[in-house]
Protein backbone atom coordinates (compact mmCIF):
# COMPACT_ATOMS: atom_id res chain seq x y z
CA UNK A 1 0.00 0.00 0.00
CA UNK A 2 1.35 3.44 -0.91
CA UNK A 3 1.07 6.05 1.82
CA UNK A 4 1.08 9.76 0.96
CA UNK A 5 2.35 12.60 3.13
CA UNK A 6 -0.20 13.92 5.62
CA UNK A 7 1.77 16.52 7.58
CA UNK A 8 1.84 20.28 6.86
CA UNK A 9 5.09 21.80 5.66
CA UNK A 10 5.89 23.77 8.87
CA UNK A 11 5.65 20.58 10.95
CA UNK A 12 7.90 18.75 8.49
CA UNK A 13 10.39 21.60 8.68
CA UNK A 14 10.32 21.51 12.50
CA UNK A 15 10.97 17.75 12.45
CA UNK A 16 13.77 18.14 9.89
CA UNK A 17 15.39 20.72 12.18
CA UNK A 18 15.19 18.29 15.10
CA UNK A 19 16.75 15.49 13.05
CA UNK A 20 19.60 17.78 11.92
CA UNK A 21 20.19 18.99 15.49
CA UNK A 22 20.44 15.39 16.78
CA UNK A 23 22.79 14.39 13.95
CA UNK A 24 25.01 17.46 14.40
CA UNK A 25 25.21 16.92 18.16
CA UNK A 26 26.29 13.32 17.52
CA UNK A 27 29.03 14.54 15.14
CA UNK A 28 30.11 17.17 17.68
CA UNK A 29 30.58 14.45 20.32
CA UNK A 30 32.72 12.42 17.90
CA UNK A 31 34.83 15.40 16.88
CA UNK A 32 35.43 16.43 20.50
CA UNK A 33 36.94 12.99 21.09
CA UNK A 34 39.00 13.30 17.88
CA UNK A 35 37.21 10.37 16.23
CA UNK A 36 36.59 10.22 12.46
CA UNK A 37 33.14 11.12 11.20
CA UNK A 38 33.49 9.80 7.66
CA UNK A 39 36.00 8.03 5.47
CA UNK A 40 37.82 11.23 4.46
CA UNK A 41 38.40 12.15 8.10
CA UNK A 42 39.63 8.61 8.76
CA UNK A 43 42.11 9.03 5.90
CA UNK A 44 43.13 12.44 7.28
CA UNK A 45 43.96 10.90 10.65
CA UNK A 46 46.12 8.29 8.94
CA UNK A 47 47.89 10.90 6.80
CA UNK A 48 48.31 13.77 9.30
CA UNK A 49 48.23 12.06 12.67
CA UNK A 50 45.55 12.51 15.30
CA UNK A 51 46.99 15.66 16.94
CA UNK A 52 47.24 17.58 13.67
CA UNK A 53 43.82 16.24 12.57
CA UNK A 54 42.22 17.59 15.76
CA UNK A 55 43.87 20.98 15.34
CA UNK A 56 43.34 21.49 11.61
CA UNK A 57 40.12 19.58 10.88
CA UNK A 58 38.12 19.09 14.07
CA UNK A 59 38.17 22.62 15.46
CA UNK A 60 36.83 24.35 12.32
CA UNK A 61 34.26 21.59 11.78
CA UNK A 62 33.16 21.85 15.44
CA UNK A 63 32.58 25.57 15.11
CA UNK A 64 30.61 25.05 11.91
CA UNK A 65 28.43 22.33 13.45
CA UNK A 66 27.72 24.46 16.54
CA UNK A 67 26.61 27.37 14.34
CA UNK A 68 24.42 25.02 12.33
CA UNK A 69 22.81 23.65 15.51
CA UNK A 70 22.08 27.18 16.70
CA UNK A 71 20.43 28.08 13.39
CA UNK A 72 18.30 24.92 13.36
CA UNK A 73 17.26 25.48 17.00
CA UNK A 74 16.26 29.05 16.21
CA UNK A 75 14.19 27.98 13.21
CA UNK A 76 12.53 25.14 15.15
CA UNK A 77 11.63 27.51 18.00
CA UNK A 78 10.11 30.06 15.58
CA UNK A 79 8.00 27.32 14.00
CA UNK A 80 6.89 26.09 17.43
CA UNK A 81 5.84 29.60 18.49
CA UNK A 82 3.77 30.13 15.34
CA UNK A 83 2.10 26.70 15.44
CA UNK A 84 -1.45 26.41 16.74
CA UNK A 85 -0.95 22.72 17.50
CA UNK A 86 2.49 21.71 18.91
CA UNK A 87 4.54 19.80 16.31
CA UNK A 88 5.17 16.94 18.78
CA UNK A 89 1.48 16.04 18.57
CA UNK A 90 2.07 14.84 14.99
CA UNK A 91 4.65 12.20 16.03
CA UNK A 92 3.58 8.61 15.48
CA UNK A 93 3.51 6.30 18.47
CA UNK A 94 5.77 3.25 18.38
CA UNK A 95 2.78 1.01 17.59
CA UNK A 96 1.59 3.28 14.75
CA UNK A 97 5.08 3.43 13.23
CA UNK A 98 5.45 -0.36 13.37
CA UNK A 99 2.08 -0.76 11.64
CA UNK A 100 3.57 1.03 8.62
CA UNK A 101 6.06 -1.81 7.98
CA UNK A 102 5.35 -3.34 4.60
CA UNK A 103 3.95 -0.06 3.25
CA UNK A 104 5.57 2.14 0.64
CA UNK A 105 6.04 5.81 1.50
CA UNK A 106 5.65 8.33 -1.30
CA UNK A 107 7.28 11.73 -0.81
CA UNK A 108 9.24 14.32 -2.77
CA UNK A 109 12.84 15.35 -2.32
CA UNK A 110 13.83 18.49 -4.20
CA UNK A 111 10.89 18.01 -6.55
CA UNK A 112 11.63 14.37 -7.38
CA UNK A 113 9.29 11.56 -6.40
CA UNK A 114 10.72 9.03 -3.94
CA UNK A 115 9.17 5.68 -3.12
CA UNK A 116 10.61 4.00 -0.04
CA UNK A 117 9.35 0.66 1.27
CA UNK A 118 9.52 0.00 5.01
CA UNK A 119 11.09 -3.46 5.30
CA UNK A 120 11.67 -4.37 8.95
CA UNK A 121 12.33 -3.04 12.43
CA UNK A 122 15.00 -3.56 15.05
CA UNK A 123 14.51 -6.08 17.83
CA UNK A 124 13.42 -3.37 20.28
CA UNK A 125 11.07 -1.84 17.70
CA UNK A 126 12.64 1.63 17.98
CA UNK A 127 14.29 1.68 14.56
CA UNK A 128 12.64 1.01 11.22
CA UNK A 129 14.75 0.01 8.24
CA UNK A 130 13.65 0.66 4.69
CA UNK A 131 14.97 0.29 1.17
CA UNK A 132 16.71 3.67 1.48
CA UNK A 133 17.53 3.70 5.20
CA UNK A 134 18.72 0.14 5.66
CA UNK A 135 21.15 0.45 8.55
CA UNK A 136 24.34 -0.21 6.59
CA UNK A 137 25.70 3.34 6.41
CA UNK A 138 28.54 4.12 8.78
CA UNK A 139 29.35 0.50 9.61
CA UNK A 140 33.01 0.95 8.60
CA UNK A 141 33.60 3.65 11.20
CA UNK A 142 31.06 2.47 13.79
CA UNK A 143 29.10 5.67 13.27
CA UNK A 144 25.40 5.67 14.08
CA UNK A 145 23.62 3.88 11.22
CA UNK A 146 20.81 5.42 9.23
CA UNK A 147 17.31 4.32 10.13
CA UNK A 148 13.85 5.74 10.46
CA UNK A 149 12.08 6.58 13.70
CA UNK A 150 8.99 8.65 14.46
CA UNK A 151 10.89 11.94 14.19
CA UNK A 152 12.51 11.01 10.87
CA UNK A 153 9.17 9.81 9.51
CA UNK A 154 7.65 13.14 10.56
CA UNK A 155 10.43 15.05 8.77
CA UNK A 156 9.53 13.10 5.62
CA UNK A 157 5.88 14.07 6.06
CA UNK A 158 4.30 11.05 7.77
CA UNK A 159 2.60 11.56 11.11
CA UNK A 160 -0.69 11.21 12.96
CA UNK A 161 -3.82 12.44 11.28
CA UNK A 162 -4.99 15.61 13.09
CA UNK A 163 -8.67 15.69 12.18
Amino acid sequence: MIIEQNVPIPVRTWAYCQVKIHRNEFLIRLLKKGDPIDFSSYASIKAMGRARYVEECCKPKLASLKRSCAQYRSLAERIRQKAVNPPENWLLSKHEALNLIGSTLHYKVRGKDVYDTLLRCSEDGEQIFSSKFNGTEGKFLNIEAEWLDSLTLLSLGFGKNQQ
